[in-house]
This record gives structure tokens, sequence and C-alpha cells, in this order.
């Protein structure tokens, strides 16, 4: 049994309390956390709250927490393409297919991207403020997005590469083929984003001031059948966002199983396309040192065969 007793300062006001406490103890899940929060165990001002209460400056927070009996994931020997490093971080490429971290609720544990980073850096050389679920991971791509990911070695390039994002200085590209021809060379979606309420695997177009704000930019790389290769530029890092997005102005991502044309997705499958055609191609910031990284990565060779296909046609 974990007992302890925290006074919220400044730098936690206002953070719900089940994130806060997930943070302040990486030993136990988030989802844990939120069973302890629910039956009671943990307390604020000796009051029971909810898991999205929203702490406050000088509250108390007293902790009751059993031993964990959540599993972790362990190091695994599985190819990690590493396309750029240096002591602070390194940027990956990830397959598709593969899970970025295992879940909260403990699905996902072996198989990972973070199985992979474990054996190759280990847990010592990744940092550690995601907790022991996801150790360098700062940001995400869904399990069928191939692509660039920024791994991060220590908590301060970690701290430094979250807010970069929050100012928008890291610039995140991707290529995507989308049904239908776009009419405009360049343009930009914008509309906030939230999660689908009659299914939750969803994400949805939310009301102004409803959802959290979403942008995305695009230049049309070129035509190909009855179809569109598009750059996508992500100014704010969505959940589905890009998917989502296309499929709003009609010209979903082809092989999108969940916001896509299911005719389209069959058409596509006969010329060899297994997944959504997304891929993060392109990841732009500075260092901390003022030292500027521009990385660029080339279509997979499952998305250059559909495209070498379509050419055919």
């Amino acid at each position: 049994m974990k007992k302890d007793q925290i006074k919220i300062d400044d730098s936690n006001n206002n953070k719900r309390i089940d994130k806060f406490l997930s943070e302040y103890f990486p030993d136990y899940s988030r989802a844990s956390i939120q069973k302890s929060i629910k039956n009671g165990m943990i307390t604020v001002n000796e009051v029971k709250v909810k898991p999205h209460y929203d702490l406050k400056k000088n509250d108390i927070v007293n902790v009751f927490l059993s031993d964990n009996q959540v599993y972790f994931p362990k190091p695994e020997d599985i190819k990690l393409t590493i396309v750029f490093e240096n002591p602070d971080l390194a940027i990956v490429e990830k397959p598709f297919g593969m899970v970025v971290h295992p879940t909260q609720e403990g699905k996902h544990l072996s198989g990972t991207l973070v199985n992979a980073l474990l054996k190759h850096f280990g847990a010592k050389h990744l940092s550690s403020i995601g907790g022991m679920l996801r150790p360098g991971i700062i940001h995400r791509l869904d399990k069928d997005t191939s692509g660039l990911l920024i791994i991060a070695k220590n908590n301060e390039i970690h701290k430094y590469l979250v807010g970069l994002m929050k100012k928008r200085d890291i610039t995140k590209k991707y290529l995507t083929l989308v049904r239908g021809h776009l009419k405009h060379e360049t343009g930009r979606i914008e509309a906030p984003l939230t999660r689908a309420k009659r299914d939750r695997k969803k994400i949805g177009l939310a009301m102004p001031k409803e959802g959290r704000e979403a942008i995305t930019e695009y230049k049309t790389i070129g035509f190909y059948g009855p179809y569109t290769l598009v750059e996508a530029t992500i100014l704010t890092g969505r959940t589905h966002q890009i998917r989502v997005h296309f499929a709003s102005i009609g010209h979903p991502v082809v092989g999108d199983e969940l916001y896509g044309d299911k005719k389209v997705n069959k058409d596509l499958r006969k010329l060899g396309l297994k997944r959504q055609f997304l891929h993060a191609t392109k990841l732009s910031f500075k260092m901390p040192n003022g030292e500027k990284i521009n990385i660029k990565n080339k279509l997979p060779s499952d998305l250059k065969a559909v495209i070498k296909s379509l050419e055919k046609e």
C-alpha cells in the first residue's frame, strides 16, 4: 500500500487530478489511479472527487494506492529504423501496423515501438516524463500510419520539444492519397475536433468553441487516376486529424477503414493497398542551441507500389 499527502503548488494548478497523479506516480497507470479515485481511496481536502477534477493551488490530496498489479512493457528485439540521432534525441521511422505504446488499460504490452526503444536505448536513456508506458514518447502516429517520430532521450529535451509543439515550432508534414481531385492547389482546413458520442473510437467535427482547435494545411502534389496525392501539414496534433479533416471536405484518405469510402478501399485493395495511405514524411525544428533539424523521408515501398499501379491505369 502506498500512502502519501500532496499539497498542490502553482505548477499543477488547474491540472486534472488523474493526469497529475499518473505523472507523480509513474509506476501506476492512469486507469488504476482513476479507479482509486472513484473508490474514494484518493481525496482532495478530505472530500471524494471525480477523475476529471481540476486541482487548485493549496489543495491537499490524500493518496492511498494498493500494490500495483499493472504489467509494463519489456525490451523486445524488434527492428528499429533510426534515421537521425544525437545525444538528446532520435528520429525513427515507425512502420505501419505497429502501435506506438501500450495503453493504460494494459493492452498492447508487446510488439510496440516502446518495446523496441527499450531494447535499443534502455529505459535509462529515454525520457521518463510519459511514465513507464511511454518512455521517450512525445507524439504518436496511428497504428496504420507510417513515418517519422521524435524520441526524447532525456527529460530536459522532452520538455523542450513539448514546448516547441505548443508554440507550433515543429513542422510536421505527411503524404496522403485522397479520393477525388482537389480543386485548389493549396488549402487550409480549420475545424475543431472532439470524440464522437456514439462511437468512442471515432473523432468528429465539433461546434465552434466546443472541440479542440485543429488546423491542417495542404498542397496538391499530383493526380493519380481519380485520386490526389497531397502533402498535409498539421499545425495541431489532434487524434485522427488528417483523416477526419479530409473526410469532412469530401476527400477521405484512401484505405481508411474508419472514415473512408468502402468502395474506394475495396478498389485499392486490388492494387495491393493494405492500410490507410498516410505517411509522416518531414520533420523540422530547432535544437536548444539553435541547430536546425530537417529530416525528410520517402514513401515506403507498399505506398510507392500503389502509386506505380495507378500510373499504369
